[in-house]
């Protein structure tokens, strides 16, 4: 079966995306000449650009007539969105065809866009049982977020060294001039990694099985793979997320023993080295590990793939 995937943005709309599509044999992206442009490609995808964008009905447009001519030329059995912008286009051309779409929501409080678009899907897979309101009623089907293979071969120590600090796939100021102000800090310095913006990790797996800690903005992909690790961590939602959902997600997260919240509004270098000196020892390090370990949903996209593969085609591999 030849499955689209439709994504766009940031890491988070995308590595779902590129988890799920693992699975399938035959596959395609479709996106925006953002992450997902290089993310894709770099996985060994086929990938294919079309106009993207939140505010340009021109671009929508043209983003629609693209998209268009390629499910048109290839010929997907079904079609799945995890985020983004340039779904919108992707998701009303494959109806137009007569394509069966699915969504994929990451996050607690579902994005705007997942939930308008919700009424064109088959199916919308959920991370958490809360969002299930969101969307209409027998829509959404709890199977916890996709996490990439090699995140899930790491596994967490409390005798790790490092302390990761970074802002998602798009960085953060305020969290860069908290710890660039905490450098200062000798004791610290040695331990600290710190993704800026400048300096794009790739390979986070590596990154991961060296740290004890983790300083982040509050993205629900972000947070899947903390879960998947057991990975302790200070979260400093963005706080102008649509619809505030990254503070949705961290409070879940600390009010399950898992994180420390901190409100962007109250970050500082002092008040980051507090947070830090409070949780950096291995008796509170390994409490929070097997909180985080809790929220994790395994298998993922395994259960996606077998959802789609049971009640979305029959044996001909017609849609039905």
């Amino acid at each position: 079966m030849k499955v689209c995937f439709s994504c766009g943005g940031t890491g988070g709309h995308i590595y779902p995306a590129l988890a799920i599509a693992d699975k399938f044999a035959e596959r395609f992206f479709i996106g925006s000449n953002r992450l997902e442009k290089t993310l894709a490609p770099q996985a060994g995808h086929k990938f294919y650009e079309i106009p993207a964008s939140s505010r340009d009905p021109r671009a929508v447009i043209a983003g629609f007539y693209q998209a268009l001519k390629i499910l048109a030329r290839e010929k997907p059995a079904i079609v799945i969105a995890t985020g983004g912008y340039v779904t919108v286009p992707v998701i009303l051309a494959a109806k137009l065809l007569g394509k069966k779409v699915y969504l994929q929501e990451q996050n607690i409080l579902p994005g705007r866009v997942n939930r308008y678009l919700s009424r064109l899907a088959a199916k919308v897979f959920v991370a958490f049982a809360g969002a299930a309101r969101y969307f209409p009623r027998n829509k959404a089907v709890l199977t916890g977020n996709p996490v990439r293979k090699d995140i899930l071969n790491v596994s967490f120590s409390p005798n790790n060294t490092k302390i990761l600090v970074f802002g998602g796939s798009l960085s953060a100021n305020s969290i860069n001039k908290a710890i660039n102000e905490l450098k200062t800090n000798k004791a610290l310095l040695d331990n600290i990694v710190h993704l800026d913006g400048t300096n794009y990790e790739h390979d986070m797996a590596n990154l991961y099985s060296q740290t004890k800690l983790c300083v982040c903005r509050a993205g629900a992909t972000t947070l899947s793979e903390l879960a998947a690790i057991g990975l302790p961590s200070i979260l400093i939602p963005y706080p102008y997320a649509a619809d505030n959902h990254q503070e949705f997600n961290a409070r879940y997260f600390e009010e399950r023993g898992a994180a420390v919240l901190m409100l962007d509004k109250d970050l500082t270098a002092a008040s980051l080295a507090d947070a830090i000196a409070k949780i950096n020892n291995p008796e509170t390090l390994t409490r929070m590990s097997n909180a985080a370990k809790t929220l994790h949903f395994k298998n993922a996209a395994e259960k996606i793939k077998h959802f789609i593969e049971k009640t979305s085609v029959d044996k001909k591999n017609k849609i039905e």
